[in-house]
């Protein structure tokens, strides 16, 4: 065979191989019965879109139908997953990971890919693939009740909050493709079980969120935190379930429209972990009209370093474990207690004696972020020092 029929012999075959290429994948998705989610990345997928009865939806036809074929020519699954092995090898694995892009300019921390698990993973919470199993939060249950009744036999007081992710209260804004894989969260499940099964006071802050978000925006759209009219709703439904606990002993506050100045400021941490530069957002500032200027009795702590404000016109000595989230809330809180200590940090019992006896408190605060669920608290052991 000469050298011109082996080259036209090779063109044939890559050529079949070519046709193969595409028509087996095709004739392979024709065949197989169309996945409802997609286990790899962890989503529903696009379904098999009606034909069009109008020409409005004879228009929008040809763009659905290309996302349901994205979503199911054959072999996806398997050529998805060794794609992100192969950027897994490639050490393709940057913060930007760390950060989903939404609908509308809006950023959320976590990711879709496969074997993501940093930041607790607030996109599978988002979604409700991360649930309670029933003797997690039994146990849950009784850690957290074993809390307050250690806590009330020595007059104190104990509240529980949940502070949402942006997920949460923006799902909306959140790619179309992310769709929820079950009815309820792990924090639905937790706030049945806890107010079914304990006398715990618990704050779940969404509704009141959902309700705010309505007039105004309450979680910064570049950061994985709500922003100041977010925190002017929060800290008055923790207030208004502590009035309950000491009544008349302090007076609940939420700022109106007229107390807050407009403002800018930079990206936020989310900007940050994707690299985007040069932006800026909203950033409402509350303005205190009345009431005494908190006094930071430990002013070279830093943020995450235990601190104490001091208001002299009120009563109650309040102790709060908190994380990030409270930070927002601080210029709130503080103006309401005589002393509000901050320790940044969940709950562990030697730190809960030491601040207890250190500060006597009326009140212990738990604030915890909605992605750290699912997870249950260390039980507290009488027999380890505690009493």
């Amino acid at each position: 065979m000469n050298q011109r029929a082996i080259f036209k012999l090779d063109r044939y075959i890559l050529s079949v191989i070519f046709i193969l290429s595409i028509c087996i994948p095709f004739f392979s998705g024709v065949i197989e019965s169309d996945d409802t989610i997609s286990s790899v990345e962890k989503r529903v997928l696009a379904e098999l879109p009606l034909p069009p009865t109008s020409l409005t939806e004879l228009s929008g036809y040809p763009l659905r139908f290309n996302a349901y074929y994205s979503d199911h020519f054959g072999f996806r699954e398997i050529l998805t997953k060794e794609y992100f092995k192969i950027l897994n090898r490639l050490g393709n694995t940057t913060f930007v990971d760390d950060v989903t892009v939404g609908q509308d300019g809006w950023l959320f921390l976590g990711s879709i890919r496969p074997g993501y698990e940093r930041h607790n993973d607030p996109i599978g919470d988002a979604i409700n693939a991360n649930l309670f199993k029933e003797d997690e939060l039994r146990e849950f249950a009784t850690s957290i009740s074993e809390t307050k009744d250690w806590l009330n036999d020595k007059g104190i007081e104990y509240v529980y909050v949940i502070a949402p992710n942006k997920h949460s209260i923006y799902f909306e804004k959140l790619p179309k493709y992310i769709k929820k894989l079950n009815d309820k969260s792990s924090t639905d499940q937790l706030v049945a079980y806890l107010r079914a099964h304990t006398t715990v006071s618990v704050v779940d802050l969404r509704q009141a969120l959902l309700n705010e978000k309505l007039k105004h925006q309450v979680y910064f759209r570049t950061d994985t935190h709500w922003n100041s009219y977010g925190a002017n709703v929060a800290q008055f439904e923790i207030m208004k379930t502590i009035i309950h606990l000491f009544p008349g002993q302090t007076t609940p506050f939420l700022l109106d429209d007229n107390q807050f100045k407009r403002s800018h400021r930079g990206g936020g941490d989310l900007a940050v972990f994707a690299k985007i530069e040069k932006i800026t957002e909203d950033n409402p500032v509350p303005v205190f009209d009345s009431g005494c200027v908190p006094e930071n009795k430990t002013p070279d702590a830093k943020a995450m370093e235990t601190h104490t404000m001091v208001c002299g016109n009120q009563g109650l000595k309040a102790l709060i474990f908190h994380d990030s989230f409270f930070e927002a809330l601080k210029p709130f809180i503080s103006r309401q207690f005589y002393r509000s200590t901050y320790v940044w940090e969940k709950i562990n019992y030697p730190s809960l004696v030491q601040y207890v006896e250190q500060e006597k408190p009326d009140i212990v605060v738990e604030e915890v972020v909605e992605r750290s669920f699912p997870y249950v608290p260390k039980s507290i052991h009488l027999g380890d020092g505690i009493d």
